[in-house]
């Protein structure tokens, strides 16, 4: 049976669009996507390098075979749309810009010469007995005179090799209110709660100069040489105080700086263990060649009842020096603490 070519060219162009019509489908299926512009430039650069694949043509009217032209993948152009979106311009880093401002900026900052940044700084710690501790820190101002005020205190103090000062003071208010300043003009305050101050009497006597001025405390009436006399070569302790024995005093302010500013604090709990009775002040000065026939500035500062601090400014002047080994006395001039017993 003989059949017509176009017979034959009908049924194979139907099969072929069978087929394609079954791989569409198949490709649906997959879900595979068709490739965009940059995915077909990097097959295209990534085969760049492969050897050029020979094709052999066949002719469809001899069947007879032959060599395709060699065809180089370098010589291939992609064409672009015109219209296709440039890449866009990514912002360039200031992380290196902004490492340099800042190593700058520290290393203008003044040093001390252990490598410590200068300035001030105060801090304050309450203890007991009323205290407060002070640490006061300036690198770039060792060996300085300190000045530090609370509550009409004065006191001077010395800031050691490390530009480091600390002193235990004994306050007369809460909170605790310091002021420091130094010699450069630089000052600087802080508070510090001191929750037990209303457990104690306290009298300061703050002068000028080296005036080697006596802060007296007669317990219970004892005299001079008892045990219940308080004075710096009798100091007594704080633990004395806070178990209720007795009271004590101390010495604040260094008397090695220029024009020194010095106290001596008397400190007695208001319930004690062993009695009752009086506790009689008394200020006192010896006479020596450094102070004799010298005039003194000086204040005596008592905690009231009510928390305010009463300050009274004194002045006198010191017996001449043909009485140097006398007592200059100072009677009256501080209450007598009365103490009731617990």
């Amino acid at each position: 049976m003989n059949i017509s070519p176009r017979i034959i060219a009908i049924a194979t162009i139907g099969v072929g669009a069978i087929t394609f019509g079954t791989l569409m489908s198949e490709a649906r299926s997959a879900n595979i996507r068709p490739l965009n512009v940059e995915t077909m430039r990097a097959m295209i650069q990534s085969d760049a390098s492969a050897p050029p694949v020979e094709t052999v043509l066949v002719s469809a009217s001899t069947g007879s075979t032959g060599q395709a032209p060699v065809i180089e993948a370098s010589e291939i152009e992609l064409a672009l749309p015109s219209d296709a979106p440039a890449a866009p311009a990514l912002p360039q880093p200031q992380r290196l810009a902004q490492a340099a401002e800042a190593t700058t900026t520290m290393t203008d900052q003044p040093l001390s010469p252990f490598g410590l940044p200068c300035g001030l700084s105060i801090s304050t710690t309450a203890s007991e007995g009323a205290m407060v501790a002070l640490d006061i820190m300036d690198p770039c101002q060792p060996h300085s005179r300190v000045v530090i005020e609370h509550s009409g205190l004065n006191l001077t103090g010395r800031t050691d090799v490390m530009g480091l000062l600390t002193m235990d003071v004994p306050v007369f208010e809460n909170p605790a209110f310091f002021t420091v300043r130094m010699p450069d003009g630089a000052s600087d305050s802080s508070l510090a709660i001191v929750p037990d101050l209303d457990s104690y009497y306290r009298v300061g006597l703050q002068w000028n100069e080296n005036r080697s001025l006596e802060l007296h405390a007669m317990e219970f009436g004892a005299t001079y040489g008892d045990p219940g006399h308080i004075w710096l070569d009798n100091a007594g302790s704080i633990d004395r105080a806070v178990s209720g024995e007795g009271g004590f005093v101390m010495q604040v302010g260094d008397t090695e700086v220029e024009n020194p500013m010095l106290a001596q604090i008397y400190s007695f709990p208001r319930d004690t263990l062993d009695g009752a009775g009086n506790v009689r002040m008394s200020i006192e000065a010896p006479v020596t060649e450094a102070n004799c026939g010298q005039d003194t500035l000086a204040r005596t500062l008592e905690l009231e009842e009510d928390g305010r601090v009463s300050v009274i400014e004194l002045t006198f002047t010191l017996p001449d020096c043909d009485a140097v080994g006398d007592y200059l006395v100072l009677q009256n001039l501080l209450h007598d603490l009365r103490v009731a017993s617990n």
